[in-house]
Parts: C-alpha cells; sequence; structure tokens
C-alpha cells in the first residue's frame, strides 16, 4: 500500500510543480531566483501537504476504512489532476486560471463550445491528461510493490503528531503570495479555485451602497421633438480594441474607420462597461448597466429594468431589426435581442451559407449579413427603422477559412486577429455603400462601436472576459451623423451614452425615472466612467480624466496610469500617486458594482 501510495502521489506533485515551472517561463522569461521560488513556492507546499495528507490518513486508518482512503487518495489525485492539466492549459491560452464559474459557464454552453474546445486544445494537453490517467490507474500498480519493498520501518507514533501539523504549516504556506505577484498566478491551481468563491464573497462591502430606487421601464418613453426622423443603424463590432492600442503594423488596420472618425461624432477615448459580448450589447442598446452576472440573465425574459432603443423606437412607429453572424443559440442571443425590443431577428443559422466562409468556432464572415438586410431595408423602408448588426470575424478562435491573409504583425496569432478586424472594418465600409446606393444615407445615424478589446499578452492577459487594461476595455465609438459635423469630446465615455445619443440626434427627447449618462451631443461631461471584468471581484477599473486606477481585489497590489503619457499602461504610478485618491477612485467602480446588483435583485424581487 504505502509504495502504491508514493508512485501515486509523487508524480501528481512534481507534474503540478513543473508545469507551474513552464506558466512561469512562458509568461516571466526574464524571472529570477526570487520571483521563480515565489511563484512557484504554493504548488510546492500544495503538493507536500496533499502527498504527506494521504499518506497520513492511511496510516491512521484501519481495516475498511484504510482500504476506503486508500482508494479515496486514488480518486481525488485523478480528479485533482486532470483539473491541473485544464487549468494549466486554459492559463496558457488566457493568462487568467480557472474558476468554478468559468467551468459552470462552459457546461451551459457547451453545444456551442465543442468545436472551440476541439480547437484549442493541444496535443500536448491530451498526452499530459493521458499520463495523468495512467499515472493514476496503472503505474502504482507496476511500481508501488517494488517501492514498497524499499519501506522497512514502520514509523513511530509520535511522528503522526509532526505530520499533522506539517499538512497545516504546508496547507497555510500554500495559501500565502508575496504582495507583489499575482496571487491568481502564484497560488497552486486548487489552491486559487478553492480561494476565488471567498475572494468574490468579500470583494464588495456593502458600506458602499446606496439605497436602491428601482426604476418603473413603463415610465421611459421619447418625447416626439418634431420634424422628420432618421433611421439608425448600431453596428457592434465584435472583440474590436481601438488602434490606438496596437502595436505598430505594415499598413493601417481599420482605414475606414479612420476616414470615417473625422466626419463622426466620437469621445477622446471610448470603453466598455464590461468586456463581454451579451453585456456589452444590454449596455449599447439600453443605456444601462448590464447584469453583472455570468448566468447570462439578460436572455431571460422581461430582465431588464429599463427600456431599451428598438422598443423605445418601436413605439414611436419604427420597425426594427437585429442581424448577427454568430449562431443562434449562442449565449440564447435570441432572448437577449427580444429583451431589447427587436421586432425581427436573422441568426447566420438562417442565412445562406454559400460562397461565405467561416471566420471561427461559431460563425461566418461578416458579408453575409449584407444581403438579407439589404432585403429588409428595402421590405421596410417606407417608415423610419433601426437596424442593429453583430459581426463576428474578429472572435477568438480566428479561423478564418480561406481568408488571403495580409502581413500586419509577425505574430501568427495576433495577424489573424487583425485580419479580422480589418474584415470588420471593411464590412462597416460594405454597409455604409449599401445605404448610400438604396439612397438612405443621408437619412441615417450609423452608430458604430466595439463590444470590447482583445488581449495579446500585453499584460499577461489573452482574450478579453478579464482583460481590465486598455487593449480589453477601450474599443472603437464612432456616431455618423451625416448632417453634422465631425466632433471630438473630451475625455473618457462608455457605451452607456450611445442610448441617449442616438435619441437626441434623431430629434427625441428621454423621459424616465432612470438615470441615464448625458449625450454625447449635449457638451455636457461624461464624468469618470467605470469598468469591471466578467468575473466577480477579479478586477475593475475606473477612468478618470486622463488617470486610469485598477483595482485587483488583494490579487496584486493596485495600479494607476496616466494614459495621456503612458497609453500602453507600462509605468504604474501608484506608488507616487495620493492613496486617498486612488482609494476614492476604488470606492467609486466598487460602489458602482453593488448598486447595479442591488438594482437587479430588487428588480426582480418586486416582479
Amino acid at each position: 500500500m504505502w509504495g502504491r501510495l508514493l508512485v501515486l502521489l509523487i508524480p501528481f506533485a512534481v507534474l503540478a510543480v513543473v508545469l507551474k515551472l513552464i506558466r512561469i517561463e512562458e509568461f516571466f522569461p526574464r524571472a529570477g531566483a526570487s520571483e521563480t521560488l515565489a511563484k512557484v513556492s504554493s504548488d510546492v507546499a500544495f503538493s507536500a501537504a496533499w502527498l504527506l495528507l494521504w499518506m497520513l490518513l492511511c496510516w491512521l486508518a484501519k481495516g475498511t476504512a484504510r482500504a476506503v482512503v486508500f482508494y479515496l487518495a486514488h480518486a481525488l489525485t485523478l480528479v485533482l489532476g486532470i483539473f491541473t492539466v485544464i487549468n494549466h492549459e486554459y492559463m496558457i491560452r488566457t493568462g487568467s486560471p480557472l474558476t468554478f464559474r468559468q467551468i459552470e459557464y462552459a457546461w451551459n454552453q457547451q453545444g456551442e463550445l465543442n468545436a472551440l474546445l476541439q480547437s484549442q486544445f493541444s496535443s500536448s494537453a491530451v498526452a499530459l491528461l493521458v499520463g495523468v490517467v495512467l499515472g493514476v490507474l496503472v503505474l502504482p500498480l507496476l511500481l508501488g510493490p517494488a517501492v514498497s519493498r524499499l519501506i522497512r520501518r514502520r514509523p513511530h507514533r509520535r511522528l503522526k503528531y509532526v505530520s499533522l501539523a506539517g499538512v497545516a504549516v504546508l496547507l497555510a504556506a500554500s495559501v500565502w503570495s508575496a504582495p507583489t505577484v499575482s496571487a491568481a498566478f502564484a497560488l497552486a491551481a486548487p489552491v486559487q479555485f478553492a480561494v476565488t468563491p471567498v475572494r468574490e464573497a468579500l470583494a464588495y462591502p456593502d458600506s458602499l451602497a446606496d439605497e436602491t430606487l428601482v426604476p418603473t421601464p413603463e415610465s421611459t418613453k421619447l418625447v416626439d421633438g418634431g420634424g422628420r426622423h432618421k433611421n439608425l443603424v448600431v453596428i457592434t463590432l465584435e472583440s474590436q480594441r481601438a488602434t490606438s492600442t496596437l502595436p505598430e503594423t505594415s499598413q493601417p488596420v481599420t482605414p475606414v474607420l479612420d476616414a470615417l472618425a473625422e466626419d463622426s461624432l466620437r469621445p477622446e477615448r471610448g470603453y466598455t462597461v464590461l468586456p463581454h459580448t451579451s453585456k456589452a450589447l444590454t449596455a449599447v442598446h439600453c443605456g444601462i448597466a448590464p447584469p453583472l452576472d455570468s448566468d447570462n440573465t439578460e436572455a431571460d425574459a422581461g430582465s431588464l429594468p429599463g427600456k431599451c432603443l428598438p422598443q423605445l423606437l418601436s413605439e414611436q412607429g419604427y420597425g426594427t431589426a437585429f442581424f448577427q453572424t454568430a449562431t443562434e443559440h449562442f449565449e440564447r442571443r435570441r432572448g437577449t435581442v427580444a429583451n431589447f425590443g427587436y421586432e425581427h431577428f436573422t441568426p447566420v443559422d438562417e442565412m445562406d451559407h454559400f460562397g461565405f466562409n467561416r471566420a471561427n468556432y461559431f460563425g461566418y464572415e461578416d458579408d453575409i449579413m449584407l444581403e438579407p438586410s439589404r432585403r429588409w431595408i428595402e421590405q421596410n423602408r417606407d417608415k423610419p427603422f433601426m437596424l442593429g448588426m453583430l459581426t463576428v470575424t474578429g472572435h477568438h478562435d480566428y479561423a478564418l477559412e480561406n481568408f488571403d491573409l495580409i502581413d500586419f504583425v509577425d505574430d501568427p496569432l495576433l495577424n489573424k486577429y487583425l485580419n479580422g478586424i480589418h474584415y470588420q472594418d471593411q464590412f462597416v465600409g460594405n454597409v455604409i455603400d449599401m445605404f448610400k446606393e438604396l439612397g438612405l444615407y443621408e437619412d441615417t445615424v450609423f452608430v458604430v462601436v466595439g463590444d470590447h478589446g482583445e488581449g495579446f499578452g500585453e499584460h499577461r492577459l489573452f482574450q478579453h472576459d478579464n482583460t481590465v487594461y486598455d487593449e480589453g476595455l477601450r474599443i472603437p465609438y464612432l456616431i455618423l451623423d451625416p448632417s453634422r459635423e465631425g466632433e471630438l469630446v473630451e475625455g473618457p465615455a462608455n457605451q452607456l451614452a450611445v442610448l441617449p445619443t442616438a435619441v437626441d440626434l434623431l430629434g427625441f427627447e428621454l423621459e424616465s425615472d432612470q438615470t441615464y449618462r448625458p449625450s454625447l451631443a449635449s457638451g455636457e461631461p461624461q464624468g469618470p466612467v467605470v469598468a469591471s471584468c466578467w468575473a466577480r471581484g477579479k478586477c475593475t477599473a475606473t477612468m478618470n480624466g486622463d488617470m486610469k486606477v485598477i483595482h485587483h481585489f488583494g490579487d496584486r497590489r493596485d495600479e494607476v496610469f496616466d494614459l495621456s503619457v503612458d497609453p500602453y499602461e507600462t509605468n504604474d504610478l501608484a506608488a507616487s500617486t495620493d492613496s486617498a485618491w486612488i482609494a476614492e477612485q476604488t470606492d467609486l467602480a466598487l460602489k458602482w458594482y453593488i448598486d447595479t446588483e442591488n438594482l437587479y435583485e430588487a428588480f426582480r424581487a418586486e416582479k
């Protein structure tokens, strides 16, 4: 038994440490000995505690209980080994550790994510998983007897007290991380998985909350300001970060948007509210913060505590339709679009795929929308209309099947992403050209806005959900009214300003007991804007003028950047910035989050 236990547990301990060292080399290639030790110490401590714990339990157990403990050690080590490998693969891909909420989300979306998993799971990860299974089920049987023969002496009974103390000390050591090191990276995967729910529960102090005043959606309406009302087109660009956050490229990536910017109403810096598509769509269309959960509740019937642009315009006689090049069921988009008030919804499943290429694991190139949207416009142009369009070509995994790729940068992954962004830019130009061909350009207001950005390791984070730096939060943000001259609005603004600005430009006044951001055309300051990571209690950002404060909830020290001189966020000014001001900005973001959660909770309770 003892030999089999050692053969079971020692390889697991070695695997966990080796995988952490691989991640350190990947994300911190210049880490010295002391930094490497700080980042791997939790894995060493937890692995040692795991080994010592099961040896001790088997030693203390008797008879049948010992057999139960012995086989339980095998079962849990198998589960932990598989989790360790999957977490390693996930961190290599995203820069973030795996949490229970992410596993739950993946399970709920498994039908849509199967293709992604097939395309992203590497052969090395499969080999590691096979190795874990063989290491638990086969290796102890083969090598256990030989190792047992090497163990001749029974340990003294008093050693159990030393062992118990050792387990406690090692477990305590596995939870510690240096304040200068990201705990999410440094902590052993099982420890991080266990402490994340605790950190989430303690993240938002109730003392910051204001009294919750639940708005009544029925109170929100548009008042006709007179005159002829234009059409409205809202194009949401998938995963498209602002070009100002991109590295130097061989040629312009977004020439269409660059040209449109000169004639558009636009903020100096545009931001997403939360870097996740379904949440960003809610902010863009409804002018209110989205539900801050990972359960996709914005798709639940009657879940939004306010009327959104499509419904408000429908009440004024507008026709409304939404088209997307993603599959219908991804994040239950049909339900979300219905909650916005769109009368017509066409996902890529209902479009003719002939002649069009796959862009990624759940959608096709965006030009596939042009013909069906043109048909809808021609059938509904006898009255003003609102058209919503969501692209998909910029979304991970950047498959871009049969695309002729341009060499923007040397990095292959980033280059494929930039080709997707370049394609979305061309799509915007194609939509503009379509409206000119139809004779509707002068009578239409165009909103072109990103849902969120995308990280490529600039701050050791990839993709978008929890990328809180500007590559994840800063987005293209243009509102083109052909009857107006272009205007740059100083400072930051987020997606919540789209609804009041669109209402303003269409010639309506907005009446509501809901509080909205001021219109970008009003001249009123947008004030500080906040953003939150998708994961609860992971990170928030406050953008106040040129200054940005990132709060990491104790994972590591908070950061401060002056974006006017440091747009790539490489020089952290936290040490030289007034700590009281930093705390004030952090509280602003925390209060926004708490108030939003309380609003949705109270709204659901009233229903």
